[in-house]
């Protein structure tokens, strides 16, 4: 998916949100009338329930703005406020008044109320949680420390699978994709077997971490080297790095579904040095 395909993408998602501006738009012509009419009880609820739709579309369209940011590995946590499932609230208040200005008795705009909610909801969905992690008590090992570090782990995990999707060719892409669910394996094993996280600290900590930024530097840099001559060593590069991230996240699986209590540090070192100071470029 290449950078206009990531911005068509956002503003496909942000479209939803636009039903919420334009569907009430009719509510403007009864607030003219009212006005003509001189009828101010008719006026508020009209005026109330236009503004409690536009206040449900900029909920929903902040919501749906972070839930992309995180999709695409922009933010590497979901937003801890719920923005999209608070938008169903003004919904569900505007068509309860927009019932009440329209003279239907009070069942009646409960139950108008009622399915503009279910609709809003199941119409702009709900805002993305976080992983839960359960990790198996044992002795000997601080069990909320090795939550906090599959955490940050599926975090850039994420934030690695947010910029293969930006990447033009398909390889790319594909290896990146492979790396990350080779990744969350790893971190699956730790979450039941807590036993190897102090050993597998500079996987969670820091190989990710460069893994990630890397990655997202490739991605950046393609932008600016359209032409293939230009591209061409970048690329060689980028996959050479790619072939030892993914050798080393298989090796990496394999030993800590062997229980092993040595997680390939110095392969990890040599790999982390490498990304570091060499980069994609």
């Amino acid at each position: 998916m290449g950078p206009k395909l990531r911005r068509k993408l956002a503003r496909a998602a942000l479209a939803k949100p636009a039903v919420l501006f334009l569907l009430p738009l009719p509510l403007l012509i009864a607030i003219v009338a009212s006005l003509v009419a001189g009828d101010a009880y008719r006026l508020a609820l009209t005026g109330g329930a236009l503004t409690s739709f536009w206040t449900a579309g900029v909920l929903a369209t902040r919501g749906i703005a972070e839930e992309v940011r995180h999709r695409l590995g922009e933010r590497l946590l979901p937003a801890v406020f719920p923005w999209k499932r608070l938008s169903v609230l003004p919904t569900a208040l505007g068509s309860g008044l927009a019932a009440t200005a329209g003279g239907h008795d009070l069942p009646a705009v409960f139950a108008f109320a009622l399915l503009a909610g279910l609709g809003h909801l199941a119409f702009i969905g709900t805002d993305p949680s976080r992983r839960r992690i359960e990790v198996q008590p044992m002795d000997g090992v601080d069990t909320a420390a090795v939550e906090r570090q599959l955490e940050q782990g599926h975090a850039r995990i994420r934030g690695l699978l947010g910029a293969g999707t930006t990447m033009e060719l398909p390889e790319f892409r594909e290896r990146v994709s492979r790396s990350a669910r080779i990744g969350e394996a790893v971190l699956v094993e730790i979450e039941r077997n807590p036993a190897v996280a102090p050993r597998a600290r500079r996987f969670l900590n820091l190989y990710l971490d460069d893994a990630a930024r890397v990655a997202a530097e490739y991605s950046r840099m393609q932008v600016g080297r359209r032409a293939r001559s230009d591209r061409g060593p970048l690329e060689q590069n980028f996959r050479r790095l790619l072939v030892e991230m993914e050798n080393t996240f298989s090796e990496q699986h394999r030993l800590v579904l062997e229980r092993k209590e040595l997680l390939l540090d110095a392969d990890i070192e040599v790999l982390n040095t490498r990304m570091s100071q060499e980069g994609p470029g």
